[in-house]
């Protein structure tokens, strides 16, 4: 009788050990999104004066002269400009670098291989979309002018910074640089005979305000 319970429980114990190892069998759907794509969006800045009417990456002789003598003034004269990317920007940098060549002569040129004829190119007007930035600059080089030397050391040498409005993106909307320059009657002396001055200058549009 013993041996007989003994038996009974045993089946019993391997018959819910066969069931609880029994795997149902459900409904199950799968789907997918296929396709995803991350398309870094564009700022593409371009540029056009009075003699480039079309946008483009760069243009030239926006403010040039020769045979400049102390007096005369140039300008004033613009440059546009227009975003045509995707992303809007934050804010516009501009930023001014200046190269002095200094040949030899003429003979009343008695200071050669000079090399501050920028300190002699007076700004009477330096304005981007209705703003002065000429009221912003100070006469760093102490000469008593506002000149295209203080406008590239301002800021040590980064110029000016966080300017709006900015070019809005993929749209018409521009914005403005005017500037205009004249070769000082009083600093501009015999020394710069035959000197010529090569500006450039720098357009940054960026998108944050931490750059």
């Amino acid at each position: 009788m013993k041996l007989a319970l003994t038996a009974s429980i045993t089946l019993v114990v391997l018959a819910s050990a066969m069931f609880g190892s029994v795997t149902f069998a459900y409904f199950s759907d799968i789907e997918t999104s296929t396709g995803n794509t991350f398309t870094a969006g564009t700022l593409d800045l371009k540029v056009s004066d009075s003699d480039e009417t079309t946008f483009k990456d760069g243009v030239t002789a926006t403010w040039t002269v020769s045979d400049i003598k102390p007096g005369d003034t140039l300008g004033p004269h613009s440059v546009w400009l227009r975003n045509f990317g995707t992303v809007e920007g934050d804010h516009v940098e501009i930023k001014c670098i200046n190269v002095v060549t200094d040949p030899p002569g003429p003979e009343s040129d008695t200071e050669e291989s000079t090399t501050d004829m920028d300190k002699a190119m007076k700004i009477i007007y330096l304005g981007y979309n209705g703003t002065n930035l000429l009221s912003i600059l100070t006469d760093l080089n102490s000469n008593g002018i506002i000149d295209l030397d203080d406008f590239e050391n301002w800021n040590g040498g980064e110029g000016f910074d966080n300017i709006t409005p900015v070019p809005a993106a993929n749209q018409a909307y521009q914005t403005t640089l005017t500037m205009e320059l004249q070769f000082d009657p009083i600093l501009g002396d015999n020394d710069y005979q035959g000197d010529t001055l090569t500006v450039t200058i720098l357009f940054t549009l960026n998108q944050h305000s931490s750059q």
